[in-house]
C-alpha cells in the first residue's frame, strides 16, 4: 500500500508524476490532479516528446472538448507512469496542454486509478492505493 497527503481546503488533489521516457534512464516529473472524471491520464505535449515519445504515430487521435473548443489530441503509449508510491507500465496517455492559468501541467485518470483500491481519507487528509 501507498500513501501521500493532500490539502483539503484546495479544490484539487495536486500531486507529482513521473513519466517514463523511451529510454529507461529517462524520466520527467509533472504536477497533476486526481481526476476520477478523466478516463485517460494526460501530460503535456513537450513532455511526450521531450522523453523521445513520437507524436506523428500516435496510437489514436481523439476529439476533446476544451475551453477553447473542440481540438483533436494524441494518445501515445508511455513506458510508465508513477504516482501516490506506484507504477502502472505500458499506459496510454492523452498528450494535451492544459490551459495556461491551470496550476496542474496533467491530470491522473481512471486508466492509472483502475489498477488500484482506493481509499481517500479527508478525515485525515491521506490517499491510499492498494494494488489489485
Amino acid at each position: 500500500m501507498a500513501s501521500i497527503s493532500f490539502d483539503s481546503t484546495r479544490h484539487l488533489i495536486v500531486h507529482s508524476l513521473e513519466v517514463g521516457g523511451i529510454n529507461p534512464n529517462t524520466v520527467q516529473t509533472i504536477s497533476v490532479g486526481l481526476d476520477t472524471g478523466a478516463s485517460i491520464t494526460s501530460i503535456p505535449i513537450q513532455v511526450a516528446t521531450d522523453l523521445g515519445y513520437d507524436l506523428s504515430n500516435p496510437k489514436q487521435e481523439v476529439n476533446i472538448l476544451t475551453t477553447n473548443g473542440i481540438i483533436t489530441a494524441k494518445i501515445i503509449t508511455v513506458r510508465n507512469l508513477t504516482a501516490i508510491g506506484e507504477t502502472v507500465d505500458n499506459i496510454d496517455v492523452l498528450c494535451h496542454d492544459l490551459h495556461e492559468d491551470s496550476i496542474v501541467e496533467g491530470l491522473l485518470g481512471l486508466n492509472f486509478l483502475q489498477h488500484f483500491d482506493i481509499t481517500i481519507l479527508f478525515s485525515s487528509e491521506t490517499i491510499e492505493l492498494h494494488p489489485i
